[in-house]
């Protein structure tokens, strides 16, 4: 044993120091207290009231900081995602590391094949989910739908339910969703209720859980609200974040943005724990700029990842899970753009050590690409090499082994070499051979290539043949309800 010896089993990265934190945090607890919140569903703001927060403005309700740290600490400081057949997925506790997830349903598709976006489609669906559940280092998905317009649906009103459906039956992993509504929400509950073997199985062990988004500035809308009321009346977990644009929907500062982030969790956290002390709620923000040249909210914005990173330190100071962005682009391709822009964000995340981790593969504002989802695949195992660090004891240290091959020796072909080597990274899409030849592929072509190998042939765990039956009697009667015998198909 020697005495006061510090090791670091990953790499230290800060960009807030706690005095900082600490200044932030109360800064929020302050816009809480004093400036108050917007809140539109009269069943929180009853709940706020029976607490003893100032209700008396409806407009601006005022929760005593007591109230915040008294929801922060029945909050769980861990939550554990399931797979779709019980097994554990992951753990979210900020120790565990970042867990990255990709949408299956994006607006539109950019086709691997053609390189032409195409409006996505049920069977795009089916194909996306697959890609999911064959890369590794895509560990979870977050259905959407609910707030697009596809225009293979004729109704909006069963999409997020179409997609959840359809990713369930293409993948074992978790599931993040968006909600249209809080009937969609029921009939999503029933849905993963059904492939669990019942509710307090899925409750128990979940695999699926909802997204609630407040609106910046400070404001906790109705429909949203009562979603994560019901997700936490049930001890299912919500994900609570809201996408605050500095300079538009909070002032042009990051300390600014990151205050009001925490605040409009942190509400909504208070509410929710007062209806259900030890609901599992994970700390969600995309606190983003303004574009000013185009008004957009852009993905690829540096200042999207180092606001993520800061909030995340934020967020563990408060023990809570954290859900981040990464592996987004806003490059209509994949191209130098996006591959400099997703590298940025993953390796930053990474470093930072966010959570739950979405929208890997976006590309050019709600668009999805497939290549850009495997290219973030190899990224994130690129940079797991970084985040391993250096272990530094006898065994790597060899010191013995120096010794005995000594001078102008040759460690080849030794035991220590062969017992080690493994654990350098190869790459799948990355060409390092010595020489190359003209009819040496590209790196986009082995991109290309494996990502549709993928796509085509990888083939998810099935369903038990009595749990498929039915499930497709319950989309069944969805088609029905909008008078549909079958998915619209696209044209050859």
């Amino acid at each position: 044993m020697r005495a006061n010896y510090t090791a670091y089993v990953s790499p230290q990265f800060r960009i807030l120091s706690d005095d900082q934190i600490e200044q932030i945090y109360h800064g929020a607890l302050q816009i809480m207290e004093r400036t108050g919140v917007l809140f539109e569903c009269q069943e929180a703001i009853d709940i706020l009231s029976e607490a003893g927060a100032d209700v008396s403005n409806p407009k601006r309700i005022k929760i005593p900081s007591y109230m915040v740290e008294q929801a922060v600490r029945t909050a769980p400081k861990s939550v554990t995602f399931y797979t779709r057949d019980g097994k554990v997925a992951f753990v979210l506790n900020g120790q565990t590391g970042c867990h990255f997830g990709s949408w299956p349903d994006p607006v539109k598709i950019l086709d691997p094949a053609t390189q032409q976006l195409k409006t996505t489609y049920v069977e795009d669906i089916d194909t996306m989910s697959r890609l999911i559940d064959a890369l590794p280092n895509i560990e979870w998905t977050y259905t959407g739908s609910s707030n697009k317009t596809l225009p293979v649906f004729p109704n909006l009103d069963i999409s997020d339910r179409v997609t959840l459906l359809h990713f369930i039956m293409n993948s074992t992993k978790p599931i993040i969703s968006e909600i249209t509504n809080l009937e969609a929400l029921r009939e999503m509950i029933d849905l993963c209720s059904i492939v669990a073997g019942g509710e307090k199985n899925l409750v128990s062990k979940p695999f699926w859980g909802g997204s609630c988004e407040p609106v910046s500035p400070l404001v906790e809308g109705k429909d949203a609200m009562e979603k994560s009321l019901l997700c936490a009346e049930k001890g299912l977990p919500v994900v609570v974040y809201s996408m605050p644009m500095a300079g538009a929907t909070t002032p042009a500062t990051g300390a600014a943005i990151l205050a009001i982030s925490t605040a409009e969790v942190l509400s909504q956290l208070v509410v929710l724990q007062l209806k259900r002390p030890g609901a599992p709620v994970i700390f969600g923000s995309i606190p983003n700029i303004m574009e000013m040249k185009t008004t957009i909210f852009p993905y690829g914005a540096p200042e999207l990842t180092l606001f993520v990173g800061a909030l995340t330190e934020i967020c563990h100071y408060l023990k809570l899970p954290m859900f981040g962005t990464a592996g987004c682009s806003d490059a209509y391709s994949v191209d130098p753009q996006s591959a400099a822009e997703v590298t940025y964000q993953i390796l930053i995340t990474m470093l930072s050590g966010a959570d739950l981790v979405h929208d890997v593969g976006i590309v050019y504002h709600q668009h999805g690409s497939p290549e850009l989802v495997t290219f973030c695949d190899e990224i994130i195992e690129m940079s797991k090499v970084l985040m391993k660090g250096v272990p530094v004891n006898d065994e790597t240290l060899a010191l013995d082994l120096i010794e005995k091959v000594g001078p102008r020796g040759s460690f080849i072909a030794e035991k220590h070499t062969l017992k080690h080597f493994r654990n350098f990274w190869v790459p799948t899409i990355f060409d390092r051979s010595a020489t190359k030849t003209p009819e040496a592929k590209s790196c986009s072509e082995l991109l290309r290539e494996k990502t549709l190998k993928l796509m085509t042939t990888h083939q998810p765990k099935p369903l038990p043949d009595d749990l498929l039956k039915e499930l497709k009697k319950v989309e069944a009667s969805w088609l029905k309800r909008v008078g549909l015998k079958e998915y619209p198909k696209r044209a050859n």
